[in-house]
């Protein structure tokens, strides 16, 4: 399906924030500003972020880095938001916020309502054309991919910063008692797989230590719920309490 300019947003504002935030944007500061300015026009963000990131890598190449100007325009749509024009015949705005506005009312006006231009595809051999020394068909290929690409981590985003957010807690979790909490460690795995299948152990009361019964040592830890042990050096042989318990 052609990437329409007119959309409700493709992707979250955080989204639009991270990719501002990982080139190092200039627009990175003001990233939730940019964000609703072009909302505010009916424009698709991540759209909006493709064109930014094919014409000067969010800001950070070429005469962007002096012109302020998010779609290399060379000609404004409105007088008032221009300071003058670069060696090289670009607008030089005001501001970011103003080069932003200034593409929205553009695509919008002139390629949209005019024109009837509302696809990336329709759009670019009129804003980048080859007459100019512009690959149109690697710029329609490179924002789609930029969207598509920002729509499928997206998506991801929340299930990231969920496990993100878990392993902190159980870091700080393990830390209140004077534990450590180590992911990749067999007592620690079991834990989790134990918390999942509804057998929670509850928080760590202890910190792993080590006891010897018979000659076998076996390394142990204390929580509310239950204890787990196993023998030195079968790490993975992990029992609990309880099941000696009922034993």
């Amino acid at each position: 399906m052609p990437l329409t300019f007119r959309s409700q947003p493709r992707i979250s504002r955080a989204q639009f924030s991270r990719v501002l935030e990982r080139y190092r944007s200039p627009c990175a500061a003001i990233a939730g500003e940019c964000y609703d300015i072009i909302c505010s026009y009916g424009l698709d963000p991540a759209v909006a972020l493709g064109f930014f990131g094919h014409e000067s890598v969010f800001g950070t190449r070429g005469v962007a880095v002096e012109t302020l100007n998010w779609g290399n325009v060379r000609t404004p749509v409105r007088a008032e938001r221009v300071t003058g024009t670069h060696p090289r015949s670009f607008a030089i705005f005001r501001s970011w916020q103003d080069g932003l506005r200034d593409w929205c009312e553009r695509i919008n006006e002139r390629y949209i309502n005019q024109r009837g231009l509302d696809t990336v595809d329709k759009a670019i051999p009129v804003y980048a054309p080859s007459s100019d020394g512009n690959n149109e068909r690697r710029y329609i290929e490179h924002v789609n991919q930029l969207v598509n690409d920002w729509i499928a981590e997206d998506a991801k985003a929340p299930a990231q910063t969920a496990h993100a957010l878990r392993d902190n807690l159980l870091l700080a979790t393990f830390s209140s008692v004077g534990s450590q909490y180590r992911p990749d460690q067999a007592f620690h795995q079991y834990y989790l797989n134990e918390l999942r299948a509804g057998r929670p152990l509850g928080n760590p009361l202890s910190e792993q230590r080590t006891v010897t019964v018979n000659g076998q040592a076996y390394v142990i830890q204390v929580f509310a719920l239950d204890t787990i042990y196993a023998p030195v050096p079968r790490w993975n042989e992990i029992g609990r309490l309880s099941d000696l318990l009922r034993g």
